[in-house]
């Protein structure tokens, strides 16, 4: 029964981010859209790391990696290896092998990876937002913009 209610959590959880997939395909984001705008840049005209995040996306849905870059260059990078993860991690929750149940919780942890991982996370989106604001040649690149033909 357990390993039932699992897989329709995996299910819908699978069948929400491909609606979420297509939604973003099919509706492109322009200014009068569903979509919400960037409160940081709204109010205070700096970019988050976030920002172009979601045009970012819909370039890539479309086969337009180069405008994806030029929209948010973690994006292409940093969205594939979270989907991999997550899925990853999704999976082994929901049908843990023998040999990891019986690791204790503490000893999983105790990598150095998981202790440095968090921070190496929040330092790169950081630099990453300070960096994309600065506005010097090489780094006003960094900032959301279109490509010209």
């Amino acid at each position: 029964m357990r390993s039932l209610v699992r897989i329709g959590l995996l299910t819908i959880l699978g069948l929400m981010t491909a609606f979420g997939l297509y939604f973003v395909s099919q509706n492109p984001p322009v200014d009068d859209t569903y979509y919400p705008k960037c409160t940081l840049h709204s109010v205070t005209g700096l970019h988050c790391p976030g920002c172009g995040l979601t045009r970012s996306v819909y370039s890539s849905l479309h086969g337009e990696f180069a405008q994806a870059v030029a929209y948010n260059l973690l994006a292409p990078i940093v969205l594939p290896m979270m989907a991999v993860g997550l899925i990853r991690a999704s999976w082994r929750t929901a049908f843990p092998s023998p040999r990891q149940r019986s690791l204790d919780s503490t000893k999983r942890q105790s990598s150095r990876f998981f202790r440095w991982y968090p921070l190496g996370v929040v330092v790169i989106l950081i630099s990453y937002g300070i960096l994309r604001n600065i506005p010097v040649y090489p780094l006003t690149l960094l900032a959301p913009h279109e490509l010209t033909p």
